[in-house]
């Protein structure tokens, strides 16, 4: 069995005033909340055995990572892979604009549109799923961790579920909603098939943020969503600009 923990950054104050980050390296640093949920994360992972790291190379990634490997246990050092196929989408233009103006500037289909200079949401999952299928999945780890964000971990959810890149962006226990630090847990067999995955887990955060809930699982017999006992966030839909 090939397992992939694949979790989200802390709250950048992009994410906190909603304005558009992508891939602009001048965009994104973590707040003094984003920081700490960084650091409830790396605690709840550090009994974890990881045999790799893959990590987007934006700031808010490395920080957040940074908090990981901080309370790793054990002397083996992690190999670290910088990927940037495994950074945010590219929104052009856009980025740095508030999210109301992309928003307003979305023309047709949300997950084909390209903002100028930028890629479209569909682009973004052809980008991250050719590199774990080629790249993440052929390197003979068991255990792997990928740092990254919210978009790219929705276009690795739905590719691995079937259920569209489009639904992702729906309420909790439809799509995939994917809050600051959240964890989910995608288990492979060798052939690439899904035995199972769990989305959206910020318990973690319980006891200092009132958001914190256990997510939901795929129902692979009845390929489906189920939300958790304790699911409290991500209830909303979310728009295609988060």
């Amino acid at each position: 069995m090939i397992r992939l923990t694949l979790v989200r950054h802390g709250e950048t104050y992009n994410n906190r005033d909603f304005i558009v980050q992508g891939q602009d390296p001048t965009q994104g640093r973590l707040t003094e909340k984003g920081i700490r949920q960084a650091d409830l994360l790396g605690k709840a992972l550090k009994p974890v055995p990881f045999d790799i790291v893959y990590s987007s190379p934006l700031e808010r990634c490395a920080m957040t990572l940074g908090k990981i490997l901080e309370h790793r246990e054990g002397t083996r050092t992690l190999p670290l892979v910088f990927a940037s196929e495994l950074k945010e989408v590219h929104l052009g233009v856009l980025q740095g604009r508030p999210h109301s103006e992309w928003k307003a500037s979305i023309q047709g289909d949300p997950m084909k549109w390209r903002p100028k200079g930028g890629e479209s949401w569909l682009d973004l999952q052809d980008r991250v799923m050719d590199y774990i299928q080629r790249t993440v999945l052929t390197g003979g780890q068991r255990e792997i961790l990928i740092v990254a964000h919210g978009g790219v971990n929705r276009g690795v959810l739905s590719a691995m579920t079937g259920i569209g890149m489009g639904t992702a962006w729906k309420e909790a226990g439809v799509g995939t909603p994917q809050e600051n630090t959240c964890v989910n847990t995608i288990e492979l067999d060798d052939q690439g098939n899904l035995l199972a995955c769990t989305a959206n887990n910020t318990a973690h955060l319980a006891g200092e943020f009132p958001e914190a809930g256990h997510g939901q699982r795929w129902i692979v017999a009845e390929r489906r969503w189920e939300l958790l006992d304790g699911n409290r966030g991500g209830s909303r839909e979310f728009i295609p600009v988060g």
